[in-house]
């Protein structure tokens, strides 16, 4: 989908409308820590000044949605005329020095507050006064736009590969909003699409006839997707945990750094892979923390939601691995030998990932571009209110090489992940210049003690690294020992041959 004016909200993206509600919203963002120890005070007007310089990057963020009346099509992006970058980039300063905690009590408090849907569906914060002379941003985009501009968001246009980059700002190209379409307007656009369904219909015919192995197997996909769903949900709920509540309007969020080095020598060790690992400690860590809070988790699995990047289709579009999809995947979080709980898990995800259950997590977003808006609606409502899953679990690998904004260097990149009904908890991980940044998202009643997650994530590595460890010293003990003995062999069989010689 482009970014013009006038463009209809896709399926996927209204679905994440369709599911707000006051206690559930939809954003999702992340806080961006940076070392301004080498740049001295960056301070908010310069980010202020980049910010309006590199808005042209991304068109959707001066425009909010126009909503249809009596919703007979989607929404639609226009440019907002009254678009203020001041309300959306705003400054805040902790009392110095900032802590941590400080810090994850402010970013929880602005998380929690939905966005305001009659202006463009964004905020971004600079965060002043942190210990260490650190400064902040923290960012909180709806997941319609993130979605509608193929996942690109205001940092990250913002985040340059050379301390340098951003030296010189340039002046703010020059900007006039289109005129915003009346209500007759959209309802005449509505129309006519509705009036040209019918060759839509007919054109859509013509490729089935193209390509009917195609459409076949397509259809096959969405029909397990639709049984896997309902056994799922009906036969084979996810398991009751302190995790699965109705989540309140308030939110916690806790954050952790995790060295990538220690993450893939532990996936290089046991021929897994990060991904593996990743799942690995999350589950490890949650069962842990409910331990520490007199849960039982005797034989308790929980069932993760894993979004993953896949291979389109032939014919697809778009490039290739840039699809997403979701899978369901079981994750022990009793007590277990690390090794044998990586294993596990590492089998889990191969025979999710092979199974229906992949296509039964994500079926309903092909189901909406077949489905009228009402339809589509009442699927995504019905998909937020089941108990399909108890908590999300998401790894996005990013560059690992230094990143920059106005010259101070990018520390970590923690995710915040929106909750949806009866799923509390949420985890997000990105991996960035060598570290796991981990970004634990959570109902402020339902785990108070949230940051006793991100605590436990540290045990659950050690001790994989212990593993590791081990198999690595048994790997170079072995190693020479076996040098040792070619040595030994080497030097008879030259003793044997100088004999001979001689």
């Amino acid at each position: 989908m482009g970014q013009g004016h006038g463009d209809s909200l896709a399926p996927g993206d209204a679905a994440f409308l369709t599911m707000e509600t006051a206690t559930l919203p939809m954003h999702g963002g992340g806080l961006f820590v940076f070392d301004a120890s080498r740049v001295g005070a960056v301070g908010f007007p310069r980010f202020l000044a980049l910010v309006r310089s590199r808005l042209d990057r991304i068109p959707r963020y001066r425009q909010r949605l126009a909503f249809t009346p009596f919703g007979l099509s989607p929404p639609v992006w226009v440019d907002d005329p009254q678009f203020d970058i001041a309300y959306h980039v705003r400054h805040a300063a902790l009392p110095r020095p900032g802590t941590s905690a400080q810090l994850m009590e402010y970013c929880a408090r602005i998380l929690s507050r939905p966005l305001d849907r009659d202006r463009p569906l964004w905020e971004l914060y600079v965060i002043e006064g942190l210990e260490d002379d650190r400064v902040a941003l923290l960012a909180k985009s709806h997941h319609a736009l993130i979605d509608g501009v193929s996942g690109l968001d205001i940092v990250s246009v913002m985040l340059d590969d050379a301390p340098d980059a951003s030296s010189s700002i340039p002046p703010a190209d020059p900007w006039e909003p289109e005129p915003t379409p009346s209500d007759y307007e959209l309802v005449f656009s509505a129309a006519a699409e509705l009036l040209t369904s019918p060759a839509a219909a007919v054109a859509s015919v013509r490729r089935v006839a193209a390509a009917p192995g195609n459409a076949a197997r397509r259809a096959l996909q969405v029909g397990r997707g639709v049984a896997a769903v309902a056994r799922a949900n009906v036969m084979r709920p996810a398991p009751q945990s302190p995790l699965n509540v109705s989540p309140g309007p308030h939110r916690r969020f806790a954050i952790q750094r995790l060295p990538l080095v220690d993450v893939k020598r532990v996936k290089n060790a046991f021929d897994t892979t990060v991904n593996d690992v990743v799942l690995t400690l999350a589950g490890d860590a949650t069962g842990r923390y409910l331990r520490s809070r007199g849960a039982r988790t005797d034989g308790l699995w929980l069932r993760a939601l894993v979004p993953l990047s896949v291979h389109g289709e032939d014919g697809d579009e778009g490039p290739v691995g840039s699809r997403l999809t979701s899978v369901f995947v079981n994750l022990p979080v009793f007590e277990m030998d690390p090794v044998e709980r990586l294993r596990t898990v590492a089998d889990e995800m191969a025979g999710a990932a092979r199974s229906s259950r992949a296509v039964g997590a994500d079926f309903l977003v092909g189901l909406g571009s077949f489905a009228p808006p009402t339809i589509h609606a009442t699927a995504a409502r019905l998909a937020a209110r089941t108990r399909l899953y108890n908590f999300v679990v998401t790894n996005v690998p990013g560059p690992q090489e230094p990143i920059y904004c106005l010259g101070a260097r990018l520390l970590g990149a923690f995710p915040f992940t929106p909750l949806s009904a009866n799923q509390a908890y949420a985890v997000g991980v990105t991996s960035i210049d060598g570290w796991l940044n981990v970004g634990v998202t959570a109902d402020y009643d339902a785990l108070p003690d949230v940051e006793r997650v991100t605590d436990e994530l540290i045990g659950a590595l050690a001790d994989l690294s212990a593993s590791a460890e081990a198999v690595a010293t048994r790997h170079e003990l072995a190693s020479k020992a076996h040098r040792s003995a070619k040595e030994t062999a080497d030097a008879a069989r030259a003793q044997a041959q100088r004999r001979h010689d001689h």
